[in-house]
């Protein structure tokens, strides 16, 4: 048995369906499909929502037309058969209906939530799964698709909701195991849960790969493959790095070093489930199958090597300093209390005798929640807040072993002027906090250092297309 998960480029129009399409066919195994939303929906739904909250509830209206017209074009493109086509535009009509009623609602209301923003952006997987289960209809498939929403259950953080394991497991063997071992085709959504009260949930962004992992390691899968628009984990981000080289394969640990600081190739909650039960995960090429892409597994077969480099963009530093007369120990733990309470993703977190420096990236939620947070903070700390920051993180086995490797990164980038660097405490990585503005020519320099000077290992390094 495997898992199959498809990106939003993979399934961004009705040509790329048709070969994911031919890709799920081709392989034999007993198989559960994920797939997210085509390609933008989730950043138009989103639009929607904040136009809909400002009182602009027609031009919401109008690129939600547009959104649902493109999957009109795949139904009218794929399915021939004309009762599946009818039954096909029906249902996208229904989820158009219903996002019409959001967007009128929102706009009455005018405040915005973390919920609202949810109950939004799951119909961009739900319109996806809906036409890409019927065109394997139309192709003779034994597909049935199944609602993540009554599958996966999580708690009520919206926009990063965590899922219970033990009723979503449960829900698994009750509703997916018996369908796979009848030899049937699981279709269904990434990203989307529900609350046990029902209440849509997603897992935040880019967490479709989470949802495959969540039902591979659920089946007990042989492997579960991410289908992208890359060849595999690549040693710096393509759109930065033209030179890149693929991985042959990379270490759980690894890999779960490189999404918690950046890397947009798999989702950060993706590794645990896998690693738990020694399911190794594939990233694949959809719009490349020829390429074996990058296993990732247990073995760490290439030590004291740097695999790849990332960052983060967007970065916010707070630098907090107990006011006068508040006690060290009260502060730390009325800081406690107000990050418990706001729950803001912490990158980074340092600390002295009366300072702390607190790293997050600034996101959605950050967006929302940023005023109460900084409010809070101020009645305990004299606050500052610095901006247009970013973390450049270097990845590997055992990187205490590499030679060097403090002096490679500065002598390479004589000029460089990192604010904090953070290595020690973690044998996979070695992070430097910089001006934004700098990342660029940084991440250049140090991928030509690490990666280009040499040609490396070469059953480990390899060209990417």
């Amino acid at each position: 048995m495997i898992v199959m998960k498809f990106g939003g480029t993979s399934v961004s129009d009705s040509n790329a369906i048709t070969n994911v399409i031919n890709i799920v066919r081709k392989n034999t195994a007993r198989k559960i499909v994920v797939v997210s939303a085509i390609a933008k929906a989730t950043n138009i739904l989103e639009q929607a929502a904040h136009l809909s909250a400002n009182g602009r509830a027609t031009e919401a209206k109008k690129i939600i037309e547009g959104l649902v017209s493109r999957h009109y074009t795949i139904i009218n493109t794929l399915i021939k058969n004309d009762e599946l086509k009818a039954e096909a535009t029906e249902k996208v009509i229904n989820y158009h209906l219903k996002l019409e009623e959001l967007i009128t609602g929102l706009a009455v209301i005018k405040e915005l939530t973390l919920r609202t923003l949810d109950a939004f952006r799951v119909f961009g997987e739900l319109l996806s799964s809906l036409v890409i289960y019927y065109a394997m209809k139309d192709r003779d498939m034994n597909v049935v698709l199944a609602d993540s929403r009554n599958i996966i259950k999580t708690d009520n953080e919206y926009s990063r909701a965590y899922p219970d394991m033990e009723i979503t497991l449960n829900n698994i063997d009750t509703h997916i195991l018996p369908l796979l071992k009848k030899g049937k085709t699981v279709l269904t959504q990434g990203f989307i849960a529900s609350t046990n009260e029902g209440i849509p949930t997603t897992m935040g962004r880019e967490s479709s790969d989470f949802t495959a992992a969540i039902y591979g390691a659920s089946i007990g899968a042989d492997e579960i493959q991410i289908w992208t628009d890359v060849d595999g984990v690549l040693t710096a981000d393509p759109g930065m790095i033209k030179k890149a080289k693929k991985l042959s394969e990379i270490s759980f640990l690894e890999m779960e070093e490189l999404s918690n600081f950046g890397a947009k190739v798999l989702h950060k909650n993706s590794i645990r489930p896998a690693f738990h039960k020694n399911i190794p995960l594939r990233v694949l090429n959809s719009k490349n199958t020829a390429s074996a892409g990058t296993v990732i597994h247990k073995r760490l077969n290439f030590p004291r090597t740097i695999k790849s480099i990332t960052y983060k963009r967007n970065i916010m530093v707070l630098r907090l300093k107990p006011k006068e007369g508040i006690n060290q120990y009260i502060f730390w733990e009325m800081l406690l209390n107000i990050l418990g309470k706001h729950k803001p993703q912490i990158d980074i977190l340092v600390s002295s005798n009366n300072a702390i420096i607190i790293v997050i990236a600034e996101n959605n939620y950050t967006k929302i929640h940023y005023d109460d947070l900084r409010n809070e903070f101020e009645e305990i700390s004299d606050y500052d807040l610095v901006k247009d920051k970013a973390l450049l993180t270097l990845v590997g086995a055992d990187l205490y072993s590499v030679n060097n490797i403090e002096q490679r990164i500065f002598r390479s980038n004589p000029k460089l002027k990192a604010e904090s660097i953070i290595f020690g405490y973690n044998p996979h990585s070695f992070t430097l906090l910089i001006d934004q503005k700098e990342l660029k020519s940084v991440l250049q320099k140090l991928h030509k250092e690490f990666f280009e000077k040499q040609d490396g290992t070469m059953n480990l390094f390899h060209k990417a297309k």
